[in-house]
C-alpha cells in the first residue's frame, strides 16, 4: 500500500512542479516536490524506500524537466535518499525541528550534489548562489514541515477509533 501512495505522491509532486514551472517560473526553481517526498519516505519508511522514491522522482524529474543529460538528479536523488534514511533510523527525527533541519539540510545538499555531478560531466549550470540556496533550503523547510504536520495529524485521526 505505501507503494501505491508514494507513486501517487511523486505523481502530484509533478503536477505540482509542472504547474508552477507554467505560473511562476522562478518559483520552480526554489520549491522542489520531488525533495519533499523523498524526505518524507526516507524519514518515515528508511534508506530502502527512499533510495527507491529517490530514483522513480530523480528520473521523473529528469524527464520532464532535465537538461541534456538523463539521471543526474535521479542520482542525487538516491544517494540523498540514502542519506535520509540511514539518518531517521540512527537518530530520533520525529519532531517538527529535527525534521526542518533534516529538510534544510536535503535541500541544500540536492543542489550543491546536483551541481558537482553537472560540473564532472562537463555539463554547463550556474553554480548556486549562497542566497539562492539559503532561500531554496528556507522554502522547502518551511512548507515540507507544514506539509509533514498535516500528513501526520491526518494519520493520527484516521487511526484513532
Amino acid at each position: 500500500m505505501k507503494v501505491f501512495w508514494t507513486a501517487l505522491a511523486v505523481v502530484a509532486a509533478l503536477l505540482v512542479e509542472s504547474g508552477l514551472s507554467q505560473v511562476l517560473p522562478p518559483a520552480a526553481r526554489l520549491f522542489d516536490p520531488f525533495l519533499l517526498v523523498l524526505v518524507y519516505c526516507g524519514l518515515s519508511f528508511g534508506e530502502t524506500h527512499a533510495m527507491l522514491t529517490g530514483a522513480a522522482a530523480g528520473w521523473v524529474q529528469d524527464v520532464h524537466f532535465g537538461g541534456p543529460v538523463l539521471g543526474l538528479s535521479g542520482l542525487t536523488k538516491v544517494v540523498l535518499g540514502f542519506l535520509v534514511g540511514v539518518a531517521a533510523n540512527r537518530f530520533q527525527l520525529t519532531e517538527a525541528g529535527p525534521r526542518g533541519l533534516v529538510l534544510l539540510g536535503a535541500a541544500a545538499f540536492d543542489a550543491l550534489f546536483l551541481w558537482g555531478l553537472a560540473s564532472t560531466f562537463d555539463i554547463a549550470i550556474t553554480p548556486p548562489t549562497a542566497s539562492s540556496l539559503a532561500l531554496r533550503a528556507f522554502i522547502n523547510a518551511v512548507l515540507g514541515m507544514l506539509l509533514f504536520e498535516l500528513l501526520q495529524r491526518r494519520l493520527v485521526r484516521k487511526r484513532r477509533p
